[in-house]
């Protein structure tokens, strides 16, 4: 008889495994990566099995964690039925965010393919409901079974809400939310509301309504800490953040940090969250020209992610990324070259060697060790951003345009000019019939060109083309001087010398504007080996009015 009771009790808590299958098995597996391949997405296949293998690992966590909560109470127990309720409801709720994201997936067109492994990223953790303090500390399901199943009605259309957010399709989600908005509020179910405003106040901020998807953030806050839901508290605080931040109001969204901090505290921490804050607060401190607050708070942040996440996480990469980025950006190329090598590594371990994710660090790379003199070095890289950028996006998109401007500028540099002006020409091209010719974008494969033509002996050529760039007044001040140098240069050959040294003139004016120093010494070498010729002297008694003396 012990013994069989031994052997019931072991087994009470089976089922786990079948709940998580009724979401995400084989079958669902089967039919996402046929809608994914029906894209015709050149990374649909590779998007899919990543997409399938995070999947799995997240329901064999939420088997783990049902059966462990199931066992604290019918094995073991030390953990109360009511206890065990709540971890079961937290757990049910996990379970349709699963379930939401797999119906969605099933289907995909091929912007949704590019976000898909960042949804299955962003699923709530089952182990955030092993958290007896905070769901203790929660506002109470109500007793009556009506109000509950209500609940229970609206946490599913919650989730469908939450699926479309992390796979970016604003309109949909944005419309989920509204037509549910009057139902949610009637609960009066904090939690619920809190997070209902989260994600309508989110949508409206991305989709352009700033202001008006503040104000709902602002409110979700409130519903969150009435409710104690903190960590969706800290969520929507990190949201406010940088939708403030958008506005200018920079004041206003410093506090919404220090409050999300503080109330990360409060609970114990959570390294995602307060990593995902630093990185918000990074870009407000370079909205506000504090760069080196920024960098501080970019490398806190990886430093958070690398003993939270495991390596290849997309965010790990994102954030490593954005540190590069911002190194380079303040000069610091050394530094951002090896910062940029890791990114690079975590995106293709991430996301694989054929995605927009890894071009764009190829290209960031290019940059750095362009900036480093390392042309040969750059020109590799940035011809690996090229070819996934064609692949990916076709030959008549204007991000493909900018890779190629980007490689342009290393054949410049190695002085292989025709294969220069071959890349400039086409990227040219592009923007002229995607943009239209007045774009600024316009004017950095106009200069390509000139300067391309320039270094092939076509000064004809590369005078009429520069002069077409210079005409683009709103382009930052140092790249208006490489190519007022580069007419300078030009005219000269062609015998204008007076053009050239006016020309010369104002873009050491530029560049001295834009503090680049090795630059203004060479035009200002260029200006004394050309001095402009002495205005021959007038007689003394010429022009004074006076009779000659015979």
């Amino acid at each position: 008889v012990a013994g069989g009771v031994a052997w019931s009790r072991s087994h009470v808590c089976d089922g786990a495994a079948d709940l998580v299958a009724q979401r995400w098995g084989p079958d669902a597996r089967a039919k996402v990566t046929q809608a994914f391949l029906a894209t015709k997405s050149p990374v649909a296949q590779d998007m899919a099995r990543r997409v399938g293998d995070v999947l799995d690992g997240y329901g064999a966590e939420w088997a783990k964690q049902h059966t462990s909560a199931c066992e604290d109470t019918r094995v073991r127990e030390v953990q109360t039925e009511a206890l065990l309720s709540q971890r079961f409801v937290c757990l049910e709720r996990r379970r349709k965010d699963l379930g939401a994201l797999v119906d969605t997936l099933q289907t995909a067109d091929v912007a949704l393919v590019d976000k898909s492994l960042d949804a299955a990223w962003a699923l709530p953790a089952p182990g955030d409901c092993a958290d007896v303090e905070a769901l203790t500390e929660l506002q109470p399901l109500p007793a009556d079974p009506a109000k509950r199943a209500e609940l229970d009605a609206l946490e599913t259309t919650l989730a469908e809400v939450k699926a479309r957010v992390d796979l970016s399709r604003m309109p949909k989600a944005l419309e989920l939310a509204k037509g549910a908005e009057a139902r949610v509020m009637a609960t009066g179910y904090l939690p619920l509301m809190a997070e209902l405003r989260f994600h309508l106040g989110w949508a409206q901020a991305v989709l352009g309504d700033k202001a008006a998807g503040g104000a709902v953030l602002e409110q979700a806050v409130y519903d969150a800490e009435a409710g104690r839901a903190d960590r969706l508290a800290v969520s929507v605080m990190n949201k406010l953040l940088y939708v403030d931040g958008e506005q200018e109001q920079f004041a206003l969204a410093q506090r919404w940090g220090r409050l999300g901090e503080a109330t990360l505290k409060r609970v114990g921490g959570d390294a995602v969250l307060e990593s995902d804050l630093k990185v918000n607060a990074a870009n407000l401190a370079l909205m506000q020209e504090r760069p080196d607050e920024a960098l501080k708070l970019l490398e806190q942040a990886s430093g958070l992610l690398a003993k939270a996440l495991p390596e290849g996480h997309p965010k790990r990469a994102r954030v490593a990324f954005t540190l590069g980025r911002t190194l380079l950006e303040t000069g610091k190329s050394a530094q951002a070259v090896t910062v940029l090598k890791d990114a690079l590594a975590q995106t293709e371990k991430a996301m694989g060697p054929v995605h927009l994710d890894t071009a764009r660090r190829h290209q960031a790379l290019s940059m750095a060790l362009r900036d480093q003199r390392d042309f040969a070095g750059a020109l590799e890289h940035a011809r690996v951003s090229v070819s996934l950028h064609r692949t990916l996006l076709g030959n008549q998109n204007v991000k493909l345009a900018e890779a190629l401007d980007e490689e342009g500028m290393s054949l410049l540099a190695l002085k292989r000019y025709e294969d220069a002006l071959k890349d400039y020409e086409e990227a040219l091209k592009v923007k002229q019939d995607k943009l239209g010719p007045d774009d600024e974008r316009v004017y950095y494969s106009l200069d390509g060109v000139g300067q391309a033509q320039l270094g092939l002996g076509r000064t004809r050529d590369a005078i009429a083309t520069l002069k077409q760039a210079l005409a683009f007044k709103d382009v930052q001040e140092d790249s208006l001087a490489e190519s007022g140098f580069a007419l300078a240069r030009a005219l000269w050959t062609e015998r204008e010398e007076s053009e050239a040294r006016d020309a010369a003139s104002q873009a050491l004016e530029r560049f001295r504007s834009a503090g680049r120093t090795a630059q203004s010494k060479e035009v200002e070498a260029w200006l004394a080996a050309r001095p402009a010729p002495m205005a021959k002297a007038v007689p003394a008694s010429a022009g004074r009015g006076g009779k000659r003396r015979r």
